[in-house]
């Protein structure tokens, strides 16, 4: 990306025409009339494509490349996904769909008195994964809110009741988190002072790698440990 913050609908096709041979504009623009992009505009009236806009429209490629749905289907999916359930077609992509977000970046939230109707869950249970840090409850225009990422949360832990597993019993997931923050902190500051936009970009690709690979070993990790503890059950 340039030192501008946003891409062209040319750059985007550049980006992406390795992977994607029959990417073009014409089908970027098609992509965006079916409403499954939707880049800002430019006073010229001309396409910006952020680093999210980017993301998605690699996973509507992926869709449609490695699992051949309907643009109807990948339309639903990406509605699921906008509400913080990843569709099971979708968790391999995840990590391209939903990149590491910083401090100064702008993301949706949504208002935690539309709990019930918009994620399915009561207001009492979003408190109280506040209550143990597990999402961050802020003061927004039309009230509290959260971001997009702990919407992701919320359904999780949601998810994890049906195994007798309560809010309390996931603070240490947070701890775990903040500790891994702190370690990513110690050894990719020095090299990204200079907060440019170029070297800010950098900073997200390299984030996103990281938490890739130790994403992975982590869950290498614990299934080795599982495999110790179960290990008479065979």
């Amino acid at each position: 990306m340039s030192a501008r913050d946003y891409m062209t609908i040319g750059e985007v096709v550049d980006r992406l025409i390795a992977a994607y041979p029959d990417l073009s504009i014409s089908k970027l623009r098609f992509l965006e009339d079916e409403g499954l992009i939707s880049p800002e505009r430019t006073p010229g009236g001309y396409r910006k494509f952020t680093q999210a806009d980017l993301q998605r429209v690699e996973l509507v490629l992926r869709l449609q490349k490695d699992h051949f749905l309907p643009l109807a289907v990948i339309r639903e999916k990406l509605a699921e996904y906008d509400k913080g359930r990843i569709p099971a077609e979708l968790r391999q992509s995840a990590v391209i769909a939903e990149p590491v977000a910083l401090p100064l970046d702008e993301a949706e939230a949504t208002l935690v008195e539309d709990a019930p109707s918009s994620l399915g869950v009561p207001v009492s249970f979003v408190r109280e994964l506040a209550e143990f840090g597990l999402v961050e409850v802020t003061k927004g225009d039309h009230g509290d809110e959260i971001s997009r990422a702990d919407v992701t949360i919320v359904h999780a832990t949601w998810d994890l009741r049906r195994f007798g597993v309560e809010p309390r019993h996931l603070r240490m997931y947070e701890t775990f988190a903040d500790r891994e923050a702190a370690f990513f902190s110690q050894i990719l500051m020095p090299a990204f002072l200079h907060r440019t936009p170029e070297t800010r970009q950098k900073l997200v690709e390299t984030l996103n790698e990281l938490t890739s690979l130790t994403d992975e070993l982590k869950s290498r990790l614990l299934r080795r440990s599982l495999g110790r503890v179960f290990e008479d059950l065979g």
